[in-house]
């Protein structure tokens, strides 16, 4: 008896490890298991580890998800690396973003930019209904001069971003509260309702096609 239950054992053990081997062969294609060590196939990247603290407001991989929190995937580089740079100095303040980049080293800011710049964009959601695109004010003319323009660094892509974030960022720069002469200068004019419109209508534009980028 004792050797027909040790016997069963074995037989139940290799036949687990047959398993495995066709688990893990199924999988990969042969039984080898990649490592970190291994060169990630083409068009795989990986995620770095300073992103991580990120995706909590900005989104997986910087597709935002909650209306006070901007997309970063697919910013301009130049521009998220001016606003990280921005944060850290103190020249543009933010309760929340202070603390975190205080810690990065200037090469953390540069990888963190590069890393978002890569991804794909969030598509919009406008709330006129899904995939219709707000109709455009008077003045969004202006905005697409620098906006628009891939070869402006430092005017970041408003499409498909949250108009609730869009809306604040506007009021900032009217009130003063986020600084910037050209903007300053820009949204002066602007009313509750224009301010509400422009909004409305970047965040239903999808992003910017590749070429245009």
């Amino acid at each position: 008896m004792h050797n027909e239950t040790q016997g069963h054992r074995r037989l139940t053990a290799v036949l687990i490890t047959a398993a495995l081997s066709c688990s893990f062969s199924a999988f990969a294609g042969s039984g080898y298991i990649p490592s970190d060590h291994d060169a990630y196939p083409s068009g795989v990247t990986s995620i770095p580890a300073v992103a991580a603290q990120c995706f909590a407001c900005h989104g997986p991989n910087g597709q935002a998800v909650y209306d006070d929190w901007p997309s970063l995937a697919g910013q301009k580089q130049a521009y998220l690396l001016k606003q990280l740079e921005d944060f850290k100095s103190g020249a543009r303040k933010h309760p929340m973003m202070a603390p975190i980049v205080a810690n990065l080293s200037d090469a953390d800011i540069k990888t963190l930019a590069a890393y978002m710049s890569a991804q794909a964009p969030a598509q919009p959601r406008p709330e006129s209904g899904a995939g219709q695109t707000a109709k455009a004010p008077a003045s969004a003319a202006a905005c697409m001069a620098c906006h628009d323009n891939a070869a402006l660094p430092d005017a970041p892509f408003l499409h498909g971003q949250r108009p609730v974030y869009l809306a604040a960022q506007i009021h900032a720069f009217k009130t003063g509260a986020r600084k910037n002469p050209t903007m300053q200068a820009m949204v002066q004019s602007l009313s509750d309702q224009d301010i509400d419109a422009l909004a409305r209508y970047f965040s239903s534009l999808p992003p910017l096609a590749p070429g245009k980028k």
